[in-house]
């Protein structure tokens, strides 16, 4: 009963946040209304490989921990790249900001998360039959394996949970730690069942070949539009409701 009261209160807690979000925030869930609604997105194109990995900024050299700055490396290349994204915050950039070509981060070394099913999940909190506007998402940095996955100290949260925002770390104290999770991409660059890495290209640019560039202006999404490529499915899709906005 304690449990189930528990669950209760936080599922109440996150769709009250989920839905008081900011259009074009990062870590915000899209809503029915919402501007961006409809909007076309891509699939990114090679030699795009997002990945997730982290850059050896906190106290403990050579092991990952609470004071690393995790990225989306859209190249995939271990290095951090302009238009690269900061998924927690790092000296003063905000978590969902791009990296530009000044800044101080650019170039440096990426490591893999320590987890061997790393990726983004979410919980299933709304306890529905798939992922809903009231479930929280999470890049699981931790976890050694998908099915049976939980969250984690050092989990990463990709929107706001019982006040906690989005970008930041989950502890051990913290109330959504040790949570059964879903995934949604694992890996990061195949896609999955249940969600897609996608962008908009807001200025339409294009290379030789016709295929979509993305650059500084493109806002990223984890769509649930469509299945992707990989799953026999379309390289594109539409920005709808229960989609999370990536950049900020």
């Amino acid at each position: 009963m304690k449990e189930l009261t528990k669950v209760c209160i936080l599922t109440g807690l996150v769709l009250a946040l989920s839905l008081s979000s900011a259009l074009g925030q990062f870590g915000s869930k899209v809503v029915t209304g919402d501007a961006d609604v409809g909007r076309f997105l891509e699939d990114f194109p090679a030699p795009l490989n997002p990945n997730l990995g982290y850059w050896d900024t906190g106290s403990n050299p050579g092991i990952y921990d609470d004071g690393d700055t995790i990225y989306l490396d859209f190249l995939g290349n271990g290095i951090i790249d302009a238009n690269d994204i900061r998924l927690t915050d790092y000296s003063g950039y905000l978590a969902g900001s791009k990296v530009m070509s000044a800044d101080n981060d650019i170039n440096k070394p990426l490591s893999p998360l320590p987890g061997q099913a790393a990726g983004i999940y979410y919980a299933d909190l709304y306890g529905s039959q798939g992922y809903d506007i009231q479930d929280p998402v999470y890049v699981l940095a931790m976890t050694p394996a998908a099915v049976g996955a939980r969250t984690a100290t050092k989990d990463v949260r990709l929107g706001p949970v019982l006040g906690l925002s989005p970008g930041t770390k989950v502890l051990n104290y913290h109330p959504d730690n040790d949570g059964p999770a879903i995934p949604m991409i694992v890996p990061v660059a195949g896609g999955a069942p249940v969600a897609t890495l996608r962008f908009y290209n807001a200025n339409g640019n294009v290379d030789g070949n016709g295929d979509p560039i993305y650059d500084f202006s493109d806002d990223v999404y984890i769509d649930v539009s469509l299945p992707s490529v990989p799953m026999g499915g379309f390289p594109f899709g539409f920005v709808v409701p229960n989609n999370v906005r990536l950049s900020a």
